[in-house]
C-alpha cells in the first residue's frame, strides 16, 4: 500500500511540473494578449488623436490663409479705389481748367459752361469720397467759382450731397473762410471746428 501511494505521488509529481508550465504559458499567452490588444487601442487613440490634431491644425492654417487672402484682396480693392477716385479727381481738375481758360476764369460766363461745370461736379461728387471732394470745393473756392464776389455770381452746386466734408482743409491755413457760397446744398456730419468765417452762404442748406 505504501508503495502503491509512493508511485501514484511520483506519477502525480511528473505531471505538475508540465502543467504548471501549461497554465504559465497560458496565463503569459492572455496577458501578452491583453497588452497587445491594450497597445493597438493606444495606438488608435494616439493615431485618432494626431488625426484630429493634422485637422485642427490644417483648418486653422485655412483660415490664417483665407483671412490673409481676404485681408490682401480688400487691400488690392482699396488699392484700386484710391487709383480709380485719383484719376477721377485729376481729370476734373483738368477738364474745369480747360472751361476756366476758354471761359475767361469764370464757369458761369455762359449758361452752356455753367451747366457742363455743374454737371461734371455734381457727378463727380457722387463718385469721390469726402477727402477727395473737399478738394474739389477748394479747387473751385481758390478759383472764385464759389464765391459771391463784385456781384459775380457762384457756381450752382445746389442739390449736392457732401457727407464727412472737413471745411478746415479748404480754409486759409485751416482757419479762415470767408465769402464761400454753397447753396442749397445738403450737408451731412460737416466739420467748421477752429474756422474764421465771415461773408459765408449757406442759404437753404440741410
Amino acid at each position: 500500500m505504501g508503495l502503491a501511494t509512493q508511485r501514484v505521488f511520483q506519477f502525480i509529481s511528473s505531471l505538475i511540473i508540465p502543467l504548471v508550465l501549461g497554465i504559465f504559458t497560458v496565463v503569459i499567452t492572455f496577458h501578452q494578449q491583453k497588452m497587445a490588444r491594450e497597445q493597438r487601442l493606444e495606438d488608435l487613440n494616439e493615431s485618432r488623436h494626431q488625426r484630429l490634431e493634422d485637422f485642427r491644425e490644417s483648418r486653422e492654417r485655412r483660415q490664417v490663409e483665407e483671412q490673409t487672402a481676404n485681408r490682401s484682396n480688400e487691400f488690392q480693392r482699396q488699392l484700386a479705389t484710391d487709383r480709380y477716385r485719383d484719376e477721377l479727381l485729376v481729370d476734373y481738375i483738368k477738364d474745369m481748367a480747360t472751361l476756366l481758360e476758354k471761359s475767361n476764369g469764370s464757369l458761369i460766363a455762359d449758361k452752356v459752361t455753367a451747366t457742363v461745370a455743374r454737371a461734371k461736379t455734381l457727378t463727380v461728387f457722387r463718385q469721390l469720397d469726402a477727402q477727395r471732394n473737399i478738394q474739389i470745393v477748394r479747387f473751385l473756392y481758390e478759383a472764385e467759382q464759389l464765391t459771391e464776389i463784385h456781384k459775380n455770381s457762384s457756381l450752382d452746386l445746389s442739390t449736392a450731397k457732401l457727407r464727412d466734408i472737413d471745411f478746415r482743409d479748404a480754409a486759409i491755413n485751416e482757419k479762415q473762410l470767408g465769402q464761400l457760397s454753397l447753396i442749397g446744398i445738403f450737408l451731412s456730419n460737416a466739420t467748421f471746428m477752429g474756422i474764421e468765417m465771415e461773408h459765408n452762404n449757406f442759404a437753404n442748406t440741410q
